[in-house]
């Protein structure tokens, strides 16, 4: 792993960490060692701990009563509060957008080619192309609530979806990539379309879907590791 610049160590370290988290390198239940972590990262313990406290902050990561920390275990309650959230957000964004004339030709340019480029990723079955996909499925929801014009939400939304994306995990074998081609392509042809009633209801029938997929293989005991 490559040194650190020392003008944002702690900023730097928090990037680092988070993406090993959203990716899966570091899973739910890992206890996260800050002399460790130094270590890997080539720096001291001081930055690395503030790392901590911020994803502690976004919710990726929990404190423990042995004051260490460990990576968030989502529990199925969780899991529910998180895509109601997502639901009010999402939702309220594409009606109001489609409404207010932001689903311009342009903006389902943008919305089409993150599509194509994710259902693209995926496609290549490899592990490399599996984290870019799912990068591309975030930004896909993220410009979606582009359109609600709110920049406050956006970055509140922003946060929840790494959360969403800390429960995924995903692999080649549990990505659901038909699933996901029909429900991204409906919801973008309805906003192609100007069709606000049916963007809902496809962004809805997407997001329960997602939810209910996550709930059948949600990590409630997950073993801490050393």
């Amino acid at each position: 792993m490559p040194k650190l610049k020392r003008a944002t160590l702690a900023e730097q370290a928090y990037e680092e960490l988070r993406s090993q988290i959203v990716s899966g390198r570091l899973p739910a239940g890992q206890r996260l060692l800050a002399e460790q972590l130094a270590g890997e990262l080539l720096i001291s313990q001081t930055p690395v701990k503030e790392a901590i406290a911020m994803l502690e902050r976004d919710g990726l990561v929990e404190g423990t009563a042995r004051r260490s920390s460990i990576v968030r275990r989502f529990t199925p309650a969780a899991i529910e509060e998180i895509f109601e959230a997502r639901m009010l957000v999402e939702l309220d964004a594409i009606a109001k957008g489609i409404a207010a004339g932001r689903a311009t030709p342009e903006f389902v340019a943008r919305l089409r080619a993150i599509f194509d480029a994710h259902m693209t990723e995926v496609a290549k079955q490899s592990d490399e192309a599996l984290v870019d996909a799912i990068r591309l499925d975030r930004e896909f929801h993220e410009l979606i609530v582009q359109l609600g014009a709110n920049d406050t939400i956006a970055s509140w939304h922003r946060v929840i979806q790494r959360q969403t994306q800390t429960i995924r995990n995903f692999t080649l074998k549990s990505y659901t990539l038909e699933r996901t081609r029909q429900e991204h392509s409906a919801i973008v042809e309805a906003v192609a379309e100007g069709d606000a009633e049916q963007a809902v209801s496809a962004l809805k029938a997407h997001l329960a879907a997602s939810r209910d997929a996550m709930m059948s293989r949600a990590p409630e005991d997950f073993p801490v590791r050393a």
